[in-house]
């Protein structure tokens, strides 16, 4: 048996209740609600009926962010309102038949009219236009993040699109009767062909192909967060899953001779089918348990979800909309998925950002998401994730110098919607060099000589080296090195501290370094020694006030040593002293008989200081 979903060729009048135009053994077949493959709920959910002006025939049903309903009212050719109240009224006329409707984020409605081969636009005022001409019998309709419309033209086989400034084009053919319409997170197009038993994917650029096989007579058609597609196959009573791979496989049936029509999808990943003929919906957990979840009108052709997790079906052969209450029953109904938030905002830190996401306030259309994943575009390894209520986070670990964007991505139950579009850029700034290890200190003569190394963290350019006593200064110029701080007190204890420095500021200081002690300088060249007759002298170069004290020495057999001679000198200042040390009569006797030779020792002892020597080696040649 092939049921065709052709509104205007129904067998009997469409207001007489549990009468539809597919035959009798089809009225028959729709009392067996739990027949194969589907599970009665123990409780049925608690709805409530909205009667709509009478042979509305509503074949299509959507939510606007406020919560109104509207159904596209196929027999009284316009659109009816519902608010949260409900309150009814018809919003404006459309072309002939219409048989879906959509809704764009500002608030314009769009309707498919079958009959009159066009879309007509409906502004939120409620002033209605024809859009544009279609291929014929469009029998769905959605929209993009960009703003196109498409609609599924069941007659002509194909597609047509609809730019946001009404211009329409043959986007691409399809299988055949195609009856439903969706669009994924990379705006792949696809369509349930009704009579084809398949599924058309068409890609952005246009190019067309059958994605996959489903059940008999698919007319509903949805997606979930991973891209994965779901159709009601009115034929087999039954939903098919296709993975973005294109492998199918058939979730638990819905009651025989049930006619699922209509299919959506919560944020927990529940699908629920509108069953025309069974006049109920069937819930299908993602484990694959189905169940019927309440009783609906008569004849329900279209399903939407709101963010409470409330469910509508838009009953064409009763006019009315049933509202399905969430909680009402023992079935959990989840939120809608949320929506695709808009562009996040962000503002530089230091080798960071904080980013503050455009919140999905909470709506009827869509849920309010339980979290944000922010990401950088340059680089998705640096993300960070918003949980409300806050409204924004920090991305940290940056490159510094630049330039960053960054997308967000709404989370509810197993619900991730798609990236949104990027942020504004920003260029996070360099942070600080870390604090460098303490440095190392070697005393000098009023001054000490300090070295220093890079800590973690940034690079630094440069290094200011402080003393401690007296907070003398100096720089070191590069990664690491060294530098002198002058200017210090000789016999006074110093220790030694680092703060490195780059275009991002300066480090705090390290640790104090080893304590030194500067003391004057003690290094003196070697003398010069001239030897007379009776004496020896010696010109020495000092640095400073100290003491010089000379010792000439020689072997002898009668002593191991012999001083030949010993003297001493004050030096006031820098400069050069003449030391004179006259030789023994001992070594004069004995230098009259050989040479001698003599080990000369000169030290200098600065004042505060310690002590230094140079020992030279002169011969004292023979003297009669």
């Amino acid at each position: 048996m092939i049921v065709i979903r052709n509104f205007e060729h129904r067998l009997v009048p469409a207001t007489v209740p549990g009468v539809r135009a597919f035959g009798l053994a089809v009225i028959a077949a729709a009392v067996l609600l739990a027949g194969a493959g589907v599970m009665p709920a123990s409780a049925l959910a608690t709805t409530i009926t909205f009667n709509l002006p009478g042979g509305s025939n509503p074949a299509a049903v959507t939510i606007d962010s406020a919560g109104n309903i509207y159904t596209a009212n196929f027999s009284l050719n316009n659109v009816t309102k519902i608010t949260p109240g409900g309150v009814i009224t018809t919003l404006a006329a459309t072309g002939t038949g219409p048989a879906a409707v959509t809704i764009d984020s500002a608030g314009n409605i769009y309707t498919a009219n079958r009959t009159s081969n066009n879309v007509t636009k409906i502004t939120p005022g409620g002033t209605p236009s024809l859009f544009a001409a279609t291929g014929t019998g469009p029998s769905a309709i959605t929209i993009d993040a960009a703003g196109n419309i498409y609609t599924a033209n069941r007659t002509s086989n194909n597609v047509t699109k609809i730019t946001p400034g009404g211009t329409p084009s043959l986007f691409a053919a399809t299988g055949s009767v195609p009856s439903s319409i969706t669009i994924d997170a990379a705006g792949n197009i696809y369509t349930a062909n009704e009579i084809a038993g398949n599924v058309t994917k068409i890609t952005p650029g246009g190019a067309a192909s059958i994605f996959a096989a489903t059940g008999s007579q698919p007319r509903g058609i949805t997606i979930d967060s991973a891209d994965n597609i779901y159709t009601a196959n009115a034929g087999s009573n039954n939903v098919t899953k296709i993975t973005p791979a294109g492998v199918t496989t058939t979730l638990n049936t819905t009651a025989t001779g049930s006619v699922p029509s209509a299919i959506t999808i919560d944020s927990a990943g529940n699908i629920y089918t509108a069953n025309e003929i069974a006049d109920n919906v069937t819930k299908i957990t993602p484990g694959g348990t189905a169940s019927t979840l309440a009783l609906a009108g008569d004849g329900p052709s279209g399903i939407t979800i709101d963010s409470a997790g409330n469910i509508y079906t838009a009953n064409y052969g009763s006019s009315t909309v049933t509202k399905i209450s969430a909680g009402g029953g023992t079935e959990d109904i989840f939120a809608a998925p949320p929506a695709v938030p808009s562009a996040p905002t962000a503002v530089a830190g230091v080798e960071s950002a904080t980013v503050t996401v455009a919140t999905n306030a909470v709506s009827a259309r869509y849920g309010a998401p339980s979290s944000y994943a922010v990401t950088a575009v340059q680089d998705a390894s640096k993300s960070c994730v918003v949980t409300a209520p806050a409204t924004s986070c920090l991305v940290s670990s940056l490159a510094a110098s630049s330039s960053y964007t960054f997308t967000s991505r709404a989370n509810l139950n197993l619900w991730q919607t798609s990236a949104s579009a990027a942020s504004n850029a920003v260029t996070p700034a360099l942070a600080a060099p870390g604090t460098p290890p303490a440095p190392t200190a070697v005393a000098g003569d009023g001054a000490a000589t300090v070295t220093v190394a890079a800590g973690s963290g940034n690079t630094p350019a440069s290094f200011t080296v402080t003393a401690s006593p007296s907070g003398s200064t100096c720089t070191v110029t590069g990664a690491s090195g060294s530098c002198t701080v002058s200017g210090l007190t000789n016999s006074t204890s110093y220790t030694f501290t680092a703060a490195a420095t780059n275009t991002g500021g300066t480090s705090s200081s390290s640790a104090a370094s080893n304590a030194v002690t500067p003391r004057p300088s003690n290094v003196f060249p070697t003398p010069k020694v001239s030897v007379s007759a009776t004496a020896m002298s010696s010109i020495v170069r000092v640095p400073g006030r100290g003491t010089l004290t000379q010792r000439v020495t020689r072997s002898s057999t009668v002593a191991a040593v012999l001083t030949v001679c010993k003297t001493s000198a004050k030096a006031k200042k820098a400069g050069t002293v003449k030391l004179t040390c006259k030789l023994s009569a001992a070594t004069r006797k004995a230098r009259a008989k050989r040479s001698l030779r003599v080990s000369v020792k000169t030290t200098f002892t600065p004042t505060g200081g310690l002590p230094a020597s140079k020992t030279q080696v002169v011969t004292l040649k023979r003297k009669h």
